[in-house]
């Protein structure tokens, strides 16, 4: 695709992204602060993007929880910046959370937001300044894979390099995610600009699993041992910004308007 922008491109997923859109301009942070909304007009002014796809975000829930007025400039007041300078003839992709989702059992469907936490509502209060634009499409994401972002890692990262070093660690049997790997998601959020989709989706595999579980896939992939690794619940670690447990997602809305149905968690594995 040609005319396309991404913010956030020094996130863990923005390599992935720069990869999949090889065309684009991928400004740094230093280049413009996207809470400036001066500073905003004048990028889409020079750039003219045809697509913005915006990466960017304050993505720690312990942080955002700190730090909400922070919270709320990185991801609430961004995403209008970008939506209030960009033409109405021109597409804006904005990247979210499952974390939008309450504490209730899943899997979630569109419509359905009730976030616990300053890091979801920073992000659905997002998603409601890109929704207002003419070709605002929102994509509810998580993701793992090889880190090619230097000093970030991957939940995948942590859980391989955990088990390969024989460290101790636990993984939670109550908290259910439905992630995908970097490469399928960059590919499909590709795929839904060129489709000129509109609105919010869930985009996820076809079925979640427990972090604990995940982790087991891992293990069992790479051949590393899990003698050292324990079971447990989340609520072992206290002090911590409240999570839902269960941010499952059902992905039928975005199969539907892809034609095809997203990969399982086990084939998304495999392609580590």
């Amino acid at each position: 695709m040609a005319g396309v922008l991404i913010t956030g491109s020094g996130g863990l997923l923005g390599p992935y992204l720069l990869e999949a859109f090889p065309a684009a301009q991928a400004p740094r942070r230093s280049d413009c602060e996207l809470a400036d909304a001066g500073a905003v007009a004048r990028l889409i002014a020079a750039a003219k993007p045809d697509t913005v796809v915006h990466a960017a975000g304050f993505t720690d829930v312990d942080g955002c929880e700190r730090e909400p007025v922070r919270a709320d400039r990185d991801n609430r007041q961004a995403a209008a910046n970008l939506a209030g300078a960009l033409p109405a003839a021109s597409q804006l992709v904005f990247l979210s959370t499952d974390q939008v989702y309450p504490d209730e059992a899943g899997p979630h469907c569109e419509g359905g937001e009730a976030p616990v936490n300053a890091y979801g509502k920073s992000k659905l209060a997002g998603e409601a300044a890109v929704l207002r634009h003419p070709r605002g499409l929102v994509l509810r994401v998580n993701f793992f894979g090889p880190s090619r972002t230097q000093g970030r890692s991957s939940l995948s990262d942590f859980v391989i390099e955990t088990l390969r070093a024989g460290r101790a660690a636990t993984f939670f049997r109550d908290v259910l995610f439905s992630p995908l790997h970097m490469t399928t998601l960059a590919g499909l959020i590709v795929e839904a600009a060129r489709l000129g989709l509109t609105g919010a989706f869930n985009l996820g595999c076809r079925e979640g699993a427990s972090k604990a579980d995940f982790a087991l896939l891992l293990a069992a992939r790479f051949g590393l041992s899990t003698a050292t690794a324990t079971v447990g619940e989340s609520s072992a670690l206290p002090g911590r910004a409240p999570r839902p447990k269960d941010l499952r997602m059902d992905v039928t809305r975005f199969e539907s308007a892809l034609g095809r149905s997203l990969p399982s968690l086990r084939e998304e594995i495999a392609k580590l």
